[in-house]
Order: C-alpha cells, then structure tokens, then sequence
C-alpha cells in the first residue's frame, strides 16, 4: 500500500533496502532517546529482523500496520505505526512514529499523522487512537495537538524507565466523531 502525504513524501512497506538507512537513523541519540522500546545499540541484524516481522504482521493480519516514511527519492526518512488488536481494545490504536532529523522542522511528520490517522479511522475502523509519549517530547507534543489530540492524562512519578532513567510522559488521544 502506498499513501502519498505530499508531492515529495510518500509512505510504503518497508524493504531489504532499507537496512542500513533504519539502522542509521535509530542510532542517532537524537531520535532514540524519544523511543520507549527501542533496542540499544540499533544494529543491521534488528533492522533485519524488524523489517522481516512488518512482513510478516502484514501477511498474518492482512493489513499494513507499519510504513516507510520516504522522499521523493525513495530514501528511508521515517517510520509511523498503528499499533492495535488487543482484545476488548480491537477498536483503539497507539501511534509510534519518527523521523530524520535532516528533515525536523518541515511539517512533514504533522502531515504524515494527519493521512494516517484519517486512514486508521476511515479504512480500519479504528475509533480512538493513543500516543503515549515523554513529557520532554515537545516536538512530538506539537505534531499530535496540530492534528488534534489532546492531552487525556498526565503520567507522571516514574512512569517509564528508559536506560535506567525513569520519565514522565503524557497520554495524547484523539476519537473518532
């Protein structure tokens, strides 16, 4: 599936090609240090592996649920993920996203979550979408509320441990009308 956000980016499946840009991108402490799951070092074996289980999400579920986010030269510049199906919650979905850092301060990631959440909610059925994120994530902060989330819950007093650090974040949701 292809979903074109603007002339010069688009969002596909990700590819064997795409190795060494994943695995560059995810070691940059600029990037990671937003990413709850993210496992550090980020080597060329997960990019691997990470690109193989989106494959094989998309063929046990049979609907994309993870895209490449690419410029007008194909190139690898990010990731956004709808993260969904736990049972009695089948209609609710976290969002994930990241981008290059060469390209921050464009809008680009604001107009990636607005096509997909427009597509979660009018293709996928989903009804409410989540982005739990840190509290020190303004960036990512700003891209949700200029598509309309808002803030449901502060969690503060340790509520993820990242590298041994512990950090507040903020519960982000936006439903469906």
């Amino acid at each position: 599936m292809r979903i074109i956000v603007t002339p010069e980016i688009h969002l596909s499946a990700l590819t064997a090609a795409d190795e060494a840009d994943l695995t560059a991108h995810l070691q940059d402490p600029d990037i990671s240090r937003h990413m709850l799951l993210l496992p550090l070092p980020y080597t060329m074996e997960l990019a691997r592996q990470w690109i193989a289980q989106a494959a094989s999400d998309v063929q046990r579920n049979g609907r994309q649920t993870l895209w490449a986010i690419r410029d007008a030269t194909e190139r690898l510049i990010g990731e956004i993920e709808l993260h969904t199906g736990l049972p009695a919650r089948e209609h609710v979905s976290d969002i994930g996203y990241w981008l290059a850092k060469t390209h921050w301060g464009r809008g680009i990631m604001t107009a990636v979550v607005k096509n997909i959440v427009e597509h979660a909610f009018r293709d996928l059925g989903v009804q409410r979408i989540t982005a739990p994120i840190f509290a020190q994530n303004i960036a990512s902060a700003r891209v949700l509320e200029k598509n309309g989330f808002t803030v449901e819950a502060p969690c503060l007093r340790r509520a993820y441990q990242r590298n041994g650090q512990f950090h507040d974040a903020r519960l982000y949701a936006l439903v469906r009308d």
